[in-house]
């Protein structure tokens, strides 16, 4: 596995891309900023844009395609709202084919198509920053350390092998509620649809509020299956 260079400053690094961010649409996929998404990939088009973003910024978007039928044309819709991510690791095959991990490190917003003569698409986007509550993270408090209990009880109801434990110690040490929540949803959401609303949400406190929904969902199901075998 190839290592990448000495870490630039992503974020800044993500803001210079986007006269031009390149998209490796997706579809059912959310990359979630600071966590990892690992993604095998074999069009030509796409081994050219990771051969393109791995000789510059390392960064790729990954916007979702609205429907999977759309994967199956050149220029599919896209859902405006997606993760962007550096290039942490990578695997480039014999044949070509690439196995990386994309590391997200926000959330864009695609505007202009940009014609170029690459294969792959590109994008003018802005970044999309967060919207916090009048008061700022502070009142956000209360529901980060519900979702901290939330994930300390699923961590009670799974094995240690499911990861859930080592989750419950990242998110009880986290005191940014958006950083907390991002790690969450990619960890604990695994229906495509729920993951792309967390994604799309800019509204923490509205975020946090359907992640700690989504948890405490499954926190009730493990608790009814159970019961059930008791």
């Amino acid at each position: 596995m190839a290592e990448p260079r000495e870490p630039p400053d992503r974020g800044q690094a993500l803001r210079r891309a986007c006269g031009a961010l390149k998209v490796f649409p997706l579809h059912g996929v959310a990359v979630l900023p600071g966590t990892p998404t690992p993604l095998h990939v074999f069009e030509p088009r796409y081994r050219a844009l990771v051969r393109d973003a791995l000789a510059g910024d390392r960064i790729v978007a990954v916007p979702n395609v609205r429907s999977a039928e759309g994967l199956r044309e050149l220029y599919p819709p896209l859902r405006p709202i997606a993760g962007a991510g550096y290039i942490e690791h990578h695997v480039e095959h014999e044949d070509g084919r690439y196995d990386i991990v994309l590391r997200g490190v926000g959330r864009v917003r695609l505007g202009e198509e940009v014609r170029t003569d690459a294969a792959y698409r590109t994008f003018r986007a802005d970044v999309t920053p967060d919207v916090l509550p009048a008061g700022g993270a502070r009142q956000l408090q209360p529901g980060l350390e519900s979702l901290r209990q939330l994930v300390l009880e699923l961590s009670a109801r799974l094995p240690p092998e499911s990861g859930a434990p080592a989750l419950a110690e990242a998110v009880a040490q986290i005191e940014d509620p958006s950083t907390a929540v991002d790690l969450v949803a990619a960890a604990a959401i695994s229906e495509p649809e729920a993951r792309q609303a967390v994604l799309e949400e800019l509204d923490v406190s509205k975020r946090l509020e359907r992640v700690v929904s989504e948890v405490a969902a499954v926190v009730l199901l493990l608790t009814r299956g159970r019961n059930a075998q008791a």
